[in-house]
């Protein structure tokens, strides 16, 4: 999807990018559904003016409202001249570690291969996949992608370059504007809560194996589409009502002990009169 060349000081490594992830989702035709023994048909998207004119792509344009509730319009002639400047090179800017990146400024990852032909080309991205390696640093750079500058991260990963698509730091909503987190002496945690809690979280603690988690719900509706070629039908499940969110337990040490136990596999829980003298 982009081959160009990775810059690191006067090194340049000519690499190609692929994505990294694919996507399962299970898509469907918006179809116009006959009456029964008919056959559907696929319905086509149309762009339609105010005015139930129909408007060709060629006459498409993009608006800006203004303050005074007016529309600017933008052409792409226009919308070119704001283009970021062609480039075929990822600009390693500078390198950081990878724990002083919060994790929620990473957007999309993809692998970074070496491309071209001849052993050259092979040496150079070997050779920068080794020193990042033993660096342990990842490089900060930009790419430019389906015509927009994007930040990215790369690093040694599995063996290859990767390169991870990253959020600007103005796309980051500030926490303390998200609602403000009510708080007081009430409502801070006991000595004795925050124990066993951490005690859960150690109980609940294993080696991370991504292939034991599957996606239950393509699961279920791939099933249900074969049950449905196959029978013409798929059996309904009776309706129950949907779950209301579920509120704080009343008695937060209780539930913490109970939820101990369970993760100890039936332990008998710490006593009361142990929590008293815990506090």
């Amino acid at each position: 999807m982009w081959t160009g060349s990775l810059s690191f000081g006067l090194v340049n490594v000519p690499v190609q990018v692929v994505g990294a992830t694919r996507d399962n989702d299970v898509r469907f035709h918006m179809v116009h559904s006959p009456d029964e023994g008919g056959t559907p048909e696929r319905v086509q998207m149309q762009r339609v003016a105010e005015d139930g004119k129909q408007v060709p792509w060629s006459k498409i344009g993009k608006g800006w409202e203004l303050e005074d509730g007016s529309i600017l319009v933008l052409t792409q002639k226009d919308l070119d001249a704001a283009a970021p400047e062609k480039t075929r090179t990822i600009d390693i800017e500078q390198f950081v570690s990878l724990e002083s990146i919060d994790p929620i400024m990473f957007d999309h990852p993809y692998w970074l291969l070496p491309a071209g032909e001849g052993d050259g080309a092979i040496r150079a991205y070997t050779l920068l996949l080794e020193v990042m390696r033993e660096a342990g640093q990842v490089g900060i750079g930009r790419i430019v992608l389906r015509n927009k500058e994007q930040l990215v991260a790369l690093r040694e990963q599995n063996g290859l370059l990767s390169l991870t698509t990253m959020k600007f730091a103005e796309d980051i909503r500030d926490p303390q504007n998200t609602g403000a987190i009510p708080g007081g002496e009430k409502s801070e945690p006991s000595a004795a809560e925050i124990k066993d809690a951490v005690a859960l979280i150690e109980e609940m603690t294993d080696e991370w194996k991504p292939e034991t988690y599957e996606d239950r719900h393509r699961s279920r509706l791939l099933a249900l589409i074969e049950e449905k070629r196959k029978d013409g039908t798929v059996k309904i499940p009776e309706t129950e009502p949907e779950p209301k969110p579920q509120k704080a337990p009343a008695d937060l040490m209780a539930a913490l002990e109970e939820s101990l136990a369970k993760a100890r596999g039936g332990k008998k829980p710490r006593t009361k009169a142990r929590e008293k003298s815990e506090a």
